[in-house]
């Protein structure tokens, strides 16, 4: 390689030196007062560029300005060649550099300061390429974050929210935003989820109408294939939408086509780079994009299972408070009354919807016991009693041929069960019977204690209260009894 200026470079002081740099994957640059002097070929290489477009940049002028991207060469964080003069080694310095139209590289950078020699001082730099690693971290950071938010996610605009949010925040893109068809025939397309620099959407109108669109979310949607735009502006044909994303500083798009079941939608995301969205990006991104379908498909699911099993709840509730008259509203109520004990116990919102949801069925047993038994007014004899307490074994078989959840078979078998053996079917002891089944147990006993039934009038909440405070550590759950307690307290009313 030929140098620009006529003295040595230290770079190549030594003559076996030269072999070695021009073999190495490493790229070496000699700066001096931050203009590359000497360089190999493996950073021009890495950079897409040639050693003879490199000797002679003043890295730290106009270059590395990342307001003016006009400009060849600059660099993702120039604070970290700012100290490439002083007198001290650096080891390990990220730094992402773009130069030209290439995608940016990020590289691993190593300073060792020179000697003066003859009039000035210099720095040698090695750049060893890290591009694949960074990506690779951020992507699964992505796609943990992701994965993450749409599990928990309750719908499917919750799950979609989740991915443009990471998109912005763990992805560190300026915007991202989802657009589905409306079925409008011009084919105006409407913004469902947004993140990031959002103001760039204020306003904006999406169509994937070929005669009024040419923008990259309204062809993916248009063409079903991905759209991406690696310099906005640059292009030989200027178009109307260029001049609004320049002025919000976005200079690379890129619009990934997927599906919301039967929807078509467009994942847009939008950076202040140019050429940020080159081969390798864009095949992680379609893969994330791909995981996401499948994830929001699993919410809705979820969502529709969730809707009838609440519809096959509410109908088999209806058909036991048929059958007993009075008791009815008794199971919504125990319901009501368990979800605010589990939510005060601290237990996470998907058991407590479990909870409540099983102690909405906790008594379907009853529909195979005679009505004049559940409506007798006297004392019942052993075979009534017996022919009662049945109905915690056959509701239990009836969730469980039903498919149903295990904590709702759980639940209507074991809500008479007590801790010290007394209860039924099973006789099972303390911690035997389980968290939701102790729940439903206190709020079955308050419940039943405080209304009316044929045999007996109703008790106040205060001499229900004395009932499983008594049978607290005893009969019932010590914990449940004063999470119940702490419930009446804040408020709540039984029959509310």
């Amino acid at each position: 390689m030929t140098l620009k200026e006529e003295r040595p470079s230290p770079l190549r002081s030594l003559r076996y030196l030269d072999a070695f740099l021009n073999s190495t994957v490493v790229g070496f640059a000699y700066f001096e007062d931050g203009v590359v002097r000497d360089c190999n070929d493996a950073i021009a290489r890495l950079l897409h560029t040639t050693s003879d477009r490199l000797i002679g940049l003043d890295v730290f002028g106009e270059g590395l300005r990342l307001a003016n991207r006009e400009t060849p060469f600059y660099i993702e964080n120039p604070e970290a060649f700012a100290e490439m003069d002083a007198d001290v080694a650096y080891r390990d310095v990220v730094v992402g550099v773009n130069f030209v139209d290439a995608p940016r590289r990020w590289f691993s950078v190593d300073t060792y300061p020179v000697p003066e020699l003859v009039d000035r001082a210099g720095v040698i730099a090695s750049f060893y390429d890290v591009t694949r690693d960074i990506r690779r971290e951020r992507m699964l950071r992505l796609f943990n974050e992701v994965s993450r938010t749409i599990a928990v996610a309750e719908g499917v605009n919750e799950a979609l929210a989740g991915l443009v949010e990471g998109l912005s925040s763990v992805g560190g893109y300026q915007v991202a935003w989802i657009s589905v068809e409306t079925g409008d025939p011009d084919g105006r397309l409407e913004i469902a989820q947004r993140a990031g620099a959002v103001s760039y959407l204020d306003g904006l109108e999406l169509t994937s109408n070929p005669f009024s669109s040419r923008g990259p979310t309204g062809r993916a949607l248009r063409d079903q294939s991905v759209q991406v735009v690696h310099h906005v502006g640059r292009d030989d044909d200027l178009l109307p939408w260029h001049d609004r994303a320049r002025a919000f500083g976005i200079d690379s798009i890129v619009a990934l086509p997927f599906a919301i079941g039967e929807q078509r939608a467009v994942v847009s995301v939008a950076d202040h780079d140019i050429y940020v969205f080159d081969e390798e990006t864009i095949l992680e991104l379609r893969s994330l994009i791909a995981e996401v379908e499948m994830l929001v498909a699993r919410v809705r699911a979820v969502a529709d299972l969730r809707g009838s099993l609440e519809g096959t709840v509410a109908a088999m509730t209806r058909i036991t408070e048929i059958r007993d008259p009075y008791t009815a509203g008794h199971q919504t109520r125990v319901s009501t009354l368990s979800r605010a004990i589990a939510t005060w116990l601290g237990l996470d919102a998907e058991q407590v919807d479990a909870i409540a949801k099983s102690a909405a069925l906790h008594d379907l047993g009853k529909i195979v016991v005679p009505a004049e038994i559940l409506g007798r007014p006297g004392k019942l004899n052993d075979l009534e009693i017996e022919a009662v307490q049945r109905h915690c074994t056959v509701g239990a078989e009836v969730l469980e041929q039903s498919s149903l959840p295990s904590v709702f078979v759980d639940v209507a078998r074991h809500h008479h069960e007590r801790l010290d053996g007394s209860g039924y079917p099973d006789g099972l002891v303390g911690d035997e019977i389980s968290l939701p089944a102790r729940i439903v147990a206190v709020a079955d006993v308050l419940e039943a204690m405080t209304h009316h039934r044929p045999h007996r009038p109703g008790y106040s909440v205060d001499e229900a209260l004395v009932e499983l405070v008594t049978g607290a550590g005893v009969r019932y759950d010590a914990g449940v009894v004063e999470a119940c307690g702490a419930v009446l307290a804040s408020g709540y009313e039984i029959d509310g």
